[in-house]
């Protein structure tokens, strides 16, 4: 092999390392859940994204926080399908995000272009006049365990792309695990006993970029829905 094909490759060679999206870096912005799996791919999603909560969405931030509008999904997730019906009549008091107010939570990622990472859900009641206690007494949480606020945190949840990265899949799978936590009077985590952390549901998102600020998509969202709503009401008379 001469030194000129030899150095080409090498160059080549570099110039893929050197261009190579960070998986951080792809997963930073606003997204939108489009669609939702259970484990034996049936679609979710009018579970998660329906009249009462017209979006599911996220920005995560470079500083590894998390904004979004993620607690029915992350119900679903945690708790699964069963007792659904009770929880869905619920859901649009207790996530309630009309207001811009949103649930927080943090993601992490290791350097370079790793296929899976760990997030936090932090769930709680959200701009409505019932709290997250109702939800979970559903579930017949126990009375020691009905808590305002619960830490969902996931680790080695599957991230992959499509090829222009404006399509982000999660997948909650076998390698997945969970540790679940409150805060202490000092803001130190402490262990939330009140669900088995094996019981979370295996599932998959896939998320679409977004260019609009969450802000302005959940005022989008929220106004479609009452103008849907309203034309309904308007047939139906």
């Amino acid at each position: 092999m001469s030194v000129g094909i030899l150095f080409l490759i090498v160059t080549t060679s570099c110039e893929k390392q050197e261009t190579e999206v960070p998986t951080k870096t792809k997963m930073e912005g606003v997204w939108l859940v489009t669609e939702a799996y259970d484990s034996t791919g049936t679609s979710i999603i009018d579970k998660i994204q329906n009249s009462a909560i017209p979006l599911t969405a996220f920005w995560l931030a470079s500083d590894n926080s998390i904004a979004s509008t993620s607690g029915p999904m992350t119900t679903y997730i945690v708790y699964g399908d069963s007792k659904w019906t009770e929880v869905s009549s619920k859901i649009d008091q207790v996530f309630n995000y009309a207001n811009l107010s949103y649930n927080g939570g943090e993601f992490f990622v290791a350097d370079g272009t790793p296929d899976r990472f760990t997030i936090e859900l932090k769930l709680e009641g959200i701009g409505g006049t019932s709290s997250l206690v109702e939800i979970l007494d559903i579930f017949n949480i126990q009375a020691e365990w009905l808590k305002k606020v619960v830490y969902h945190k996931f680790m080695d949840v599957a991230v992959s792309f499509n090829e222009t990265g404006d399509q982000m899949i999660w997948e909650w799978d076998n390698q997945t695990s969970a540790v679940y936590n409150m805060k202490d009077q000092y803001g130190n985590y402490v262990l939330w006993n009140g669900w088995p952390v094996n019981n979370f549901s295996k599932c998959r998102f896939i998320l679409t970029k977004q260019s609009k600020t969450l802000n302005d998509l959940t005022i989008d969202a929220y106004d479609s829905s009452n103008d849907n709503s309203n034309n309904l009401k308007l047939s139906s008379n």
